[in-house]
């Protein structure tokens, strides 16, 4: 990595002359989750430091994975340090050099980011200058590096270019990118337009890659009370190697954790889907419906030439406000999921119905209250489940849950916890039994293997 210590010293030389004496700012942030399963023991730790000097501004992220965590990948196992940069930025231009994090367009064609929760890291070790006109009417970029594999880097490189003009509520945006590895570079490249004026707004991508293509559209419209989002997409062949892109699903990324029990992931290789959104709200009423229809594109299909519905779902969920102290929610979700992404009519459905209560007490404390079910006749059948946590306005709250699957395995799967905050530190002490299943955020999943056991987390920010 000998370039990224020579831009880091060049940086470091260049930053020097330019620091005036401001005052310094530092922060940080620890975090630490473990488990402790029959004898055995499992813990992910970060270490995350800040610092900046007028200008100037430096960091590092450190982490320990004695043993990562059930889900996470076992070659995360050891001691290192990741995350470090240095940065130098004034009115127009910034430097940075390092890892870091960045996107280019919706982040089809490239984008590096932290999920802690699905152990997802794909940072970006190397350089990146930036240039913003004033007035904001001209923007540039350019970046290059090595991309982050468990605690080092890989041997594939990324190098790119984004530049964008900007007036008024109309942008226009292009941006390329040349993935480095073994055989002859991958070039992708994104051109994206967006327009808004008064409670519309538009956006519209085309990205290219060899041997595949996406398209992307978002319309949104917002008057008073009411507003509603819709986004239609196709993607071909968009699966990356690096892992250096974001694909999120097009459906609703659900909450209640029965409608999220059988998560749709993204279909890389040929989709074809819309979603819409509508929230209104009336008084002390709140409503938001919310569908999606995707389709496998023929392509992608081994044994099919037409298109194909792959996932399809319907949500509605209608919020009430009583007074002061009771606010009530109830929601239901109709899914339908093609488990060979529509290379076969068979599908699984499922219903859920769920209905949440938060009750606030006089003086310190509140009641929340969950009530789900989910009616299937694939997979593992019928569930249900169900929670209650008191919380206190001190910092405290207690919760117990379980989900149940009577309809098949008859298994229960229960925690019970603690957890304490107060200012920037919480604690969570629990212990339970936990289901494997997707574990999804953002649209992005990993596999959770089923373990039982006590769980700490500790996170304190300063």
């Amino acid at each position: 990595m000998k370039p990224v210590k020579y831009l880091i010293s060049l940086l470091l030389v260049s930053v020097s002359f330019g620091v005036q004496a401001q005052e310094h700012v530092f922060s940080g942030s620890l975090e630490s989750n473990s488990l402790l399963e029959e004898g055995a023991f499992y813990s992910n730790n970060y270490l995350k430091l800040d610092y900046s000097f007028g200008r100037f501004s430096a960091g590092l992220q450190a982490e320990y994975y004695p043993t990562p965590m059930p889900g996470y990948d076992a070659r995360l196992k050891g001691i290192g340090l990741p995350g470090k940069y240095i940065a130098w930025t004034d009115r127009s231009w910034s430097l940075t050099a390092g890892d870091f994090y960045d996107q280019f367009g919706t982040g089809v064609i490239f984008r590096s980011w932290e999920d802690r929760n699905l152990g997802w890291n794909n940072s970006l070790g190397g350089g990146r200058v930036t240039f913003r006109s004033s007035e904001d009417v001209f923007s540039l970029k350019a970046l290059g590096g090595w991309s982050r594999e468990f605690l080092g880097y890989s041997s594939h490189a990324l190098a790119g270019a984004e530049a964008g003009l900007h007036l008024g509520g109309f942008s226009l945006e292009g941006s390329v990118v040349s993935r480095m590895g073994e055989g002859s570079p991958a070039v992708w490249w994104s051109a994206l337009t967006s327009y808004a004026a008064g409670g519309f707004s538009a956006r519209g991508e085309w990205v290219g890659k060899p041997g595949g293509n996406a398209q992307t559209l978002e319309l949104g419209y917002g008057a008073g009370k009411f507003s509603s989002t819709l986004t239609l997409r196709r993607l071909c062949n968009m699966l990356d190697p690096m892992g250096l892109n974001y694909l999120p699903s097009l459906c609703m990324e659900q909450s209640y954790s029965l409608a999220a029990l059988n998560p749709y992931t993204t279909f890389a290789s040929g989709e074809l889907g819309g979603s819409a959104d509508l929230y209104y709200s009336y008084k002390t009423w709140k409503f938001h419906v919310n569908g999606a229809y995707i389709f496998a594109l023929p392509q992608a299909l081994p044994a099919q030439e037409t298109l194909r519905m792959a996932y399809r779902d319907i949500n509605i969920q209608v919020e009430k406000r009583w007074n002061r102290r009771l606010k009530t929610v109830a929601f239901v979700s109709i899914q339908e999921n093609s488990p060979s992404h529509g290379n076969r009519k068979a599908t699984n459905a499922q219903n859920v119905f769920v209905l949440d209560v938060l009750y606030r007490f006089p003086g310190k404390l509140s009641l929340r209250s969950q009530a789900q079910y989910m009616y299937s006749e694939e997979l593992t059948k019928d569930w249900m489940a169900g929670s209650l946590e008191l919380s206190s306005v001190d910092g405290w709250s207690i919760h117990v849950q379980d989900l149940f699957n009577h309809g098949s395995s008859r298994e229960h799967y229960y925690e019970a916890g603690v957890s304490f905050t107060h200012r920037g530190l919480k604690a969570d002490l629990a212990y339970g039994h936990q289901r494997s299943g997707m574990v999804c955020s953002g649209g992005v999943c990993r596999w959770q293997p089923e373990y039982k056991g006590g769980l700490l987390r500790l996170a304190y920010h300063f």
